[in-house]
């Protein structure tokens, strides 16, 4: 082989020797500070000392396993990524700590500043609302009725954050939605960094809505516990027999779903039909159909949300849709009934059916005339 000029082999000596004698030395410092940063970003406090084991956790009194295990990838790109632990458990103040006896309050201040705001970040205004509401739990609420209440985590799990398209955004609907917590002035800008969480009302599917809705509304036995409606034990299964159940469950994401209905931009002011503030009661449901729909009036908010086929209240109805399911059924037997008959009366005839180039029916032949012939 021939020999590399003298030149070239001094040029590679000195690059070897730098990366021996500097770079080698400076990745190695490095490395140790990279994964350090990594680590503070998810747990300045070393709570995962602890709790990074897969199963760690205890059993109750009642005998219900309970998992203390926090998967740190997972919490460092969660969307409470830069949250420190005891931004959520402030009642914890020493390591190891003593048993947890209290809950996570949602609307604790946060140490993080929102963009365009002096004030530390909290959900208070948003459990405010959420109070108020009637999966809020108010003083009057037996036993049941507070255990059955879905709370915050209930339908927050701390998502994994994932940015979306901005062309995915609808600005004009979700702009507003940016006025519950920041002030107006700025929020154009502020609007921009959360646009990852701003689809339409919320950052879930109309699909994975209805789901979770449905976890409570469809479990009938609690439901006649708490002795709701006969409509509300039929809420569930009304909203899939009607036109916006059926376009959801074929994957449609403008079709509305609960939330389209039952709350604002507020997402968590949900209120039963009766209350003024509700947005499904008699004042507000025009301006509540007027959402998608653009021409409303007194008439088409009448039609039925929820469709059922019993019509308890409306006797004249429920006597109509019988007639109409009749006249339906009867029609198609009576059809398949009069082709049945014409089939067997074109046999007794002597007419047979054939298959073979295209379906078509032709008398029979007589063999023995072929043969005179």
């Amino acid at each position: 082989m021939p020999e590399c000029p003298p030149q070239i082999t001094r040029l590679h000596r000195q690059a070897c020797s730098l990366f021996l004698r500097v770079l080698l030395p400076m990745a190695v410092l490095c490395l140790p500070l990279f994964y350090l940063s990594q680590a503070e970003a998810a747990d300045t406090k070393n709570c995962l000392m602890c709790h990074k084991h897969r199963y760690i956790g205890r059993i109750d009194e009642n005998g219900k396993r309970w998992n203390y295990n926090v998967d740190e990838l997972h919490y460092r790109h969660s969307v409470h990524r830069a949250v420190d632990c005891d931004d959520c458990h402030p009642y914890i103040r020493k390591i190891p700590h003593d048993p947890v006896t209290e809950k996570v309050n949602c609307a604790t201040q946060c140490h993080i500043k929102p963009p365009f705001s002096q004030d530390k970040f909290s959900h208070e205004k948003i459990v405010e609302i959420y109070n108020g509401s009637a999966h809020g739990i108010h003083p009057g609420d037996s036993q049941l009725s507070r255990e059955a209440k879905p709370y915050c985590k209930f339908c927050h799990e701390n998502p994994t954050y994932s940015r979306l398209p901005e062309e995915n955004i609808a600005y004009e609907e979700t702009l507003r939605r940016c006025l519950n917590c920041h002030p107006q002035s700025g929020v154009v800008q502020a609007y921009r960094h959360i646009t990852h969480r701003l689809r339409k009302k919320t950052s879930r599917s109309s699909q994975e809505i209805v789901r979770l809705c449905a976890k409570c509304h469809q479990d009938v036995a609690t439901l006649k516990k708490l002795k709701v409606s006969d409509k509300a034990l039929e809420a569930v299964a009304t909203y899939n027999q009607s036109i916006h159940g059926k376009l959801v469950r074929l994957g449609s994401q403008k079709a509305a779903d609960c939330i389209s209905c039952h709350a604002t931009n507020a997402l968590h002011d949900i209120y039963k039909k009766d209350s003024p503030r509700a947005t499904i009661s008699k004042a507000n449901i025009q301006k509540t159909c007027g959402q998608c729909h653009t021409k409303t009036n007194s008439w088409f908010i009448e039609i039925a949300v929820h469709p059922s086929t019993e019509h308890r209240d409306n006797p004249i109805i429920h006597l109509m849709s019988i007639f109409l399911q009749l006249a339906i059924y009867g029609t198609v037997i009576s059809m398949v009934g009069l082709m049945l008959f014409e089939t067997f009366g074109r046999i007794r005839a002597g007419v047979r059916l054939v298959l073979i180039n295209g379906t078509s029916w032709r008398p029979k032949t007589n063999r023995k005339s072929k043969k005179d012939r």
